[in-house]
């Protein structure tokens, strides 16, 4: 049940986004279009950008899983292209200020996933002090990819960005993926 209430409140708020400016959307909305109580969100989400992460966090999951890719080159490409075909909810996220902002949980959440699968793929041990600031910079990269994206004038491709990003990766990490996936 509660999967199928937090899917109904992230429908809803895609629906929402789809229509109008993020600034906009409401609490109230989305529980309106979603036809949940406002006690039922507040148990699911903290507010309005908890709900657009959570969104941003099962769109990537899905795309990260391998059975869809088998590199970051792939998961970007993908990734890239769906932002594409969804340029004016992408840009309207974008759009968002604040701490709790896409930008800002795209970034955080592309770190801790090459995080997670280099710590699998070294026994648990994280990145070197160098490592962890090109990673940082790699999903700056990312982040900066997703505003060029949606950019009307802008003619970079999601192959391209994709390709273009995962030569950014540290070259110790760019073959590193999931443990069902390693040619170790």
């Amino acid at each position: 049940m509660a999967n199928r209430t937090i899917d109904a409140i992230i429908a809803s708020f895609n629906n929402l986004l789809a229509e109008m400016d993020f600034q906009k959307i409401s609490v109230e909305m989305i529980i309106q279009d979603a036809g949940v109580s406002r006690s039922t969100f507040y148990r699911h989400f903290q507010d309005k950008y908890e709900v657009m992460n959570a969104n941003f966090k099962n769109l990537f999951d899905y795309y990260v899983a391998p059975e869809r890719s088998s590199n970051y080159q792939e998961l970007y490409s993908q990734l890239f292209a769906h932002v594409q075909n969804n340029i004016k909810m992408f840009r309207r996220a974008l759009a968002s200020t604040g701490f709790n902002c896409f930008n800002n949980f795209v970034y955080e959440y592309s770190y801790e996933s090459a995080l997670n699968i280099t710590r699998m793929n070294r026994g648990g041990k994280g990145f070197t002090p160098v490592e962890a600031l090109q990673v940082g910079v790699f999903c700056s990269g990312i982040c900066t990819v997703f505003h060029r994206l949606t950019e009307p004038s802008d003619q970079l491709n999601a192959d391209d960005a994709a390709g273009a990003l995962f030569e950014m990766m540290p070259e110790s990490l760019k073959n590193y993926w999931w443990a069902d996936n390693l040619d170790l």
